[in-house]
C-alpha cells in the first residue's frame, strides 16, 4: 500500500516539476486561502517594560539581533506577561493588524482542542484510533494501525508512513491513514508527521460533532476575546488541524498566556479556569525525543535545557513561554528555517537568559504608561535606504535614483508603455511554495506592460488570462490584493532601479504577502534596444529547495528518486529550475496612440 502511495508522490512531483498540471490531483481544485473578514481581537493591556520588569537595555539589544538576522526575517513580534504586552515590532509591510499564517504553530491549538475533549470526559488518551473510527477500517488494517492511540498521535509517536505529501494524492486523508504502513512499532520513537495531528482534528469533530473552529469558538475563542480565526480544510471538509491555520500574533500570545496561567484565564470580571490544569502539566511535559534529541510533548515543544515551552511553525513561526520569568514571546517570520532550532530560536533563548541573570526589580510609579513599540523596514527595504554606494557605476546610478520624485519619474521615463511578451513558461506571480500548499497551478506569465496612474507606476502582469495590477513603490511598499485562482493575497510591492555587471537597466520587484511567510522577488532585465531579449527571473524567500529536498527526506522517498529523477542531485537541480526560472521574452513595439476624436 505505501509502495503505491509513494509511487503517486514521486508520480505527482514529477508532472509538477515538468509543468504537466492538468488533471494533477485525484480531487477537484477549491480555493484554499480564507478572506479576512474584518473582525479584530481584543487587546490585551498595555504596560511598560519597567512595568513587566524587564530591562529596556536588553529588550533593546534583542531587537537589534532580530533586525540584524536576515536569515530570520522577522515580521511581527509581541512580547508580554500575564500583566499586558510590554513590546510590539513590526518589519514594514507587515503589521500586527493582519493576521498571519500559522503553518505547524497551529498543532498547538489542536492539541489544546484534544485536552478540552479531555476535560469533558469525551476522550481518554489511550484510547484506539481503530476504535473511534471502526466505519474506516478493512482487511487492509494492520496490526500495528489497531495499536496506536491517542496519545501516539498527540506525542508524534504512532510510527504511521502516511506524510502530508501523501495527502496530496489522497481524497479521503483517514482512510489513508489508516491503512498506511510503518515506520516502527508505535509508541517506541519520535516521527514528526502532520497527518497525526490532521487525525486529531477529525477526533474532535467525530467526538463533538463540531470541526475544530466551531468547536474552539465558545470554548477558547470567544472566552479570550480572539480576532477572527480561519482554518484551511480537507477535500472532506475537516479542519487540516496540522497546518493552514490564520490567526493575529496578539491571540497567538493569549494562549501562550493561557499555558502560562496552567489554564487560568484572568480578565477584570475574575477568573475564568478554560484548560485543566491536569492537560497543561502533561501537555508541556516531555513525551519523546527527536534524533535531533529535541523534546516532544503533546503537540508542542518542550525546551528543558532552555526552561521553556514552544509553539513552532515552520518558517520561523514561534510562541516561546519561560515560566519562570512569567514571559510570553510571539515571532512571525518568513525564515529559511524548516524545523524548530534556528537563529531567531538562539536569539530568544539569550534574550531570555539575560534576562535570568540580570536584576528584577517592579515598576515605578512614573513608569512609562506606553509598551516598548517600535517598526523596522523589512529587507531588502531596509538594505536599500541604508546601502552605501561603493564603486563609480554605484555612485552614478546612486545619484540618478536618490531622490523621491526623480526614482519615480526616472522608471515611467524607462518603462511607462512599454510592453513585454513571453515564451511559453509555468513562472508564476505567487511563490511555488504557496502555490503547491494551495493547489495553483498555473500557465505561466504571458506578458507585462507598464502604465502611469498619477504618480505611481502601475504593473500589468498577465498570467492564465488573468491581469493583476501591480502598484509599484519605490520609496515605501504599495498595498495590493493578489488573486491567484480565487485566492486572494494582501501583499505589498516595493520596486528598486539599479544595473547589472554590463551597465544594463534592472527593475527588481518585492512582493511581500503579508499574511502569509513567503516572498516573492523579481528582476527584469531591460532589453539595451528593442531587437534584444528581455529575461525576467523569478526568486522566493524562503526558498522552494530545501523545505521540498527535507519533505523527502521525512516521507521516506529518497532512495526511491532513481526511479523517476536519476538522483537527488539531479532533483535539486529540477527544484531550483521550478522554483528560480527565467523566461524570455521580447519587447513590443509601442502602440500609436489614436489621433482621432470620436
Amino acid at each position: 500500500m505505501e509502495l503505491k502511495s509513494n509511487l503517486r508522490i514521486l508520480s505527482y512531483t514529477k508532472k509538477l516539476l515538468q509543468g504537466e498540471t492538468e488533471h494533477l490531483l485525484p480531487f477537484p481544485v477549491q480555493v484554499q486561502k480564507p478572506v479576512f473578514q474584518g473582525r479584530m481581537p481584543q487587546r490585551l493591556a498595555r504596560i511598560s517594560p519597567q512595568e513587566a520588569q524587564v530591562d529596556t537595555k536588553i529588550l533593546s539589544q534583542f531587537l537589534k539581533e532580530l533586525q540584524q538576522n536576515r536569515e530570520g526575517f522577522a515580521h511581527n513580534l509581541l512580547c508580554a506577561t500575564p500583566s499586558g504586552v510590554f513590546c510590539e515590532a513590526s518589519w514594514e509591510p507587515y503589521t500586527l493588524k493582519q493576521w498571519h499564517v500559522t503553518h505547524s504553530l497551529c498543532k498547538s491549538f489542536t492539541g489544546t482542542a484534544i485536552g478540552m475533549l479531555a476535560d469533558e470526559g469525551l476522550l481518554d488518551f489511550q484510547e484506539l484510533v481503530c476504535d473511534i473510527f471502526p466505519e474506516k477500517c478493512s482487511f487492509l488494517t494492520s496490526r500495528k494501525m489497531r495499536s496506536v492511540t491517542v496519545h501516539h498521535l498527540l506525542s508524534m509517536t504512532s510510527g504511521v508512513n502516511f506524510k502530508e505529501m501523501g495527502a496530496v494524492c489522497s481524497s479521503d486523508w483517514l482512510k489513508s491513514f489508516l491503512e498506511s504502513d510503518f515506520l516502527f512499532e508505535p509508541g517506541s520513537k519520535f516521527d514528526y508527521n502532520s497527518m497525526n495531528t490532521y487525525v486529531l482534528s477529525a477526533i474532535v469533530k467525530h467526538k463533538s460533532g463540531f470541526g475544530l473552529v466551531e468547536y474552539l469558538k465558545p470554548r477558547l475563542f470567544d472566552p479570550l476575546g480572539f480576532g477572527e480565526v480561519a482554518w484551511e480544510t480537507c477535500p472532506s471538509g475537516i479542519e487540516k488541524g496540522g497546518w493552514g491555520m490564520y490567526v493575529f500574533a496578539e491571540d497567538a500570545a493569549k494562549l501562550g498566556l493561557l499555558y502560562l496561567q496552567e489554564g487560568l484565564w484572568h480578565t477584570p470580571k475574575g477568573t475564568k479556569r478554560i484548560l485543566s490544569k491536569d492537560w497543561v502539566c502533561t501537555a508541556i511535559k516531555p513525551q519523546a525525543m527527536s534524533t535531533q534529541e529535541e523534546e516532544y510533548g503533546y503537540q508542542l515543544w518542550p525546551d528543558t535545557a532552555h526552561s521553556m515551552t514552544v509553539f513552532n511553525g515552520m518558517f520561523g513561526q514561534y510562541v516561546f513561554m519561560a515560566a519562570d520569568l512569567n514571559l510570553v514571546v510571539v515571532l512571525q517570520s518568513g525564515a529559511q528555517n524548516l524545523f524548530t532550532r534556528s537563529e531567531s530560536y538562539h536569539t530568544v533563548t539569550r534574550f531570555f537568559d539575560a534576562l535570568r541573570k540580570a536584576p528584577r526589580t517592579a515598576g515605578t510609579s512614573n513608569a512609562a504608561p506606553a509598551p516598548y513599540r517600535t517598526h523596522f523596514l523589512a529587507p531588502p527595504y531596509s538594505e536599500q535606504q541604508k546601502k552605501k554606494p561603493r564603486t563609480l557605476r554605484e555612485k552614478i546610478w546612486h545619484t540618478f535614483f536618490s531622490s523621491t520624485p526623480a526614482t519615480v519619474d526616472t522608471a515611467c521615463t524607462l518603462l511607462e508603455g512599454r510592453h513585454f511578451t513571453f515564451e511559453r513558461n509555468q513562472a508564476e506571480l505567487l511563490p511555488r511554495i504557496i502555490a503547491v500548499m494551495n493547489d495553483f497551478y498555473s500557465g505561466g506569465v504571458q506578458s507585462i506592460s507598464f502604465s502611469r496612474q498619477a504618480e505611481t507606476l502601475v504593473l500589468s502582469w498577465v498570467e492564465n488570462g488573468v491581469v493583476e495590477k501591480i502598484p509599484l513603490g519605490f520609496e515605501r511598499p504599495l498595498p495590493f490584493v493578489l488573486d491567484a485562482g480565487g485566492n486572494r493575497f494582501e501583499a505589498a510591492c516595493f520596486a528598486q532601479l539599479c544595473s547589472d555587471e554590463d551597465d544594463r537597466a534592472v527593475l527588481k520587484m518585492h512582493i511581500y504577502l503579508t499574511e502569509s511567510s513567503s516572498c516573492r522577488q523579481l528582476k527584469l532585465f531591460l532589453p539595451f534596444d528593442e531587437r534584444d531579449d528581455v529575461l525576467l527571473c523569478f526568486y522566493e524567500t524562503p526558498g522552494l529547495v530545501p523545505m521540498m529536498l527535507s519533505l523527502a527526506q521525512l516521507a521516506g522517498l529518497g532512495h526511491q528518486t532513481d526511479a523517476l529523477f536519476r538522483d537527488m542531485d539531479y532533483l535539486r537541480y529540477r527544484l531550483e529550475r521550478f522554483s528560480s526560472p527565467v523566461v524570455h521574452g521580447k519587447l513590443e513595439p509601442k502602440r500609436r496612440k489614436n489621433s482621432r476624436q470620436s
